[in-house]
Parts: structure tokens; C-alpha cells; sequence
């Protein structure tokens, strides 16, 4: 099975502590979305998070071999994770058994990433969650990039993650 790009529902948000939103609000947009980051790789939601602004590319890297996917995504100038098709009406989850030397409609090189030097194997559980300014205006995508063997998302993990995402959105407002 390639890679599969599903159309992914989160659940309702999980309340982000209002401590924690007054901190981010008090941040610029980009330190915020960094300080989400950190926040999400720290309840483990993530092995490695990238965060990318639509039309100018990755703007950070963070976890588990971020300096070497960072690289990876400065490669391919045309795919991101946050131009694939359907990510700006809802999440996406990206799954599969692939081979490292098979096309795909993810950006060049990151397949081989996700399969850790395997020639083939499962690319584990990538989430691509959409940042949208409340007019709707995607301008922006946190990826989050799970292991095969750390598993899918579980237990509070999605909860935490949309509401992180829905506080993040609102820092382009």
C-alpha cells in the first residue's frame, strides 16, 4: 500500500490552561507556534514537529531528527506538508507501507526519512493540522510526525493537539 493522504476529524479541543494561552498571545505569532511545539513534543503527541507557513516554506523544525528533516524539506521547493490537497478543510493523516525510492505527493526525500534508512516499511502516523485565521485564510500547517513505533495519536493526545492548534490559529488574527 503507498502512502495514503485521509482527510482526518479531530475531536473536540481539549481547554489549553488560560495560563498558557495569555503566554503564547504575549509571543509574536512564529514564537508562539514554537512554544506549541515544544508544548505538544512534550506530552509526546510528536517524535518530530515541522511548522510551515503556506508560500514560504518551513519555518521550524523540532524533535526527534529535526535538523536532518529540516534539510530534507529545504530540498523540494514545489511539495510541502502544507500544500497538500484537502489540508485547509481538515486535518490529514498520512499512513502506508511505502519504499524509499517511490514517488509520492509528499515532498522529496521525506519518505525516506519516515522509514528511518528501511528500504520499505510503514511511514508510521503523520498528522498535518491546519492553522486558518478565523476568516477561514489557511496560513499555515503544524506536521506531526509519530513513529511507527510510537503508534497513532492516543488517549488526550488528539484532544490537546486541536485545542493547541485552534489557540495557535489565532495568533495571524
Amino acid at each position: 500500500m503507498p502512502v495514503s493522504i485521509i482527510p482526518f476529524n479531530m475531536p473536540e479541543p481539549a481547554a489549553i490552561p488560560p495560563h498558557i494561552v495569555a503566554s503564547l498571545e504575549a509571543m509574536s505569532p512564529d514564537e508562539a507556534v514554537i512554544q506549541g511545539m515544544d508544548l505538544l513534543l512534550g506530552i509526546e503527541a510528536a517524535d518530530t514537529i515541522v511548522y510551515e507557513r503556506v508560500g514560504q516554506g518551513v519555518v521550524h523544525t523540532a524533535g526527534a531528527g529535526a535538523e536532518v528533516l529540516q534539510r530534507v524539506l529545504e530540498q523540494d521547493s514545489v511539495r510541502s506538508f502544507a500544500d497538500q490537497d484537502g489540508v485547509g478543510n481538515s486535518a490529514l493523516l498520512l499512513v502506508g507501507q511505502a519504499s524509499a525510492d517511490e514517488e509520492s505527493p509528499l515532498p522529496a526525500g521525506v519518505v525516506r526519512f519516515l522509514l528511518e534508512g528501511a528500504e520499505g516499511g510503514s511511514i508510521g502516523f503523520s498528522y498535518v493540522l491546519p492553522l486558518k485565521a478565523s476568516d477561514g485564510r489557511l496560513w499555515g500547517a503544524l506536521t506531526l510526525i509519530r513513529r511507527a513505533a510510537s503508534g497513532p495519536l492516543n488517549h488526550e493526545q488528539p484532544n490537546l493537539c486541536e485545542g493547541m492548534r485552534r489557540v495557535l490559529s489565532r495568533m495571524r488574527d
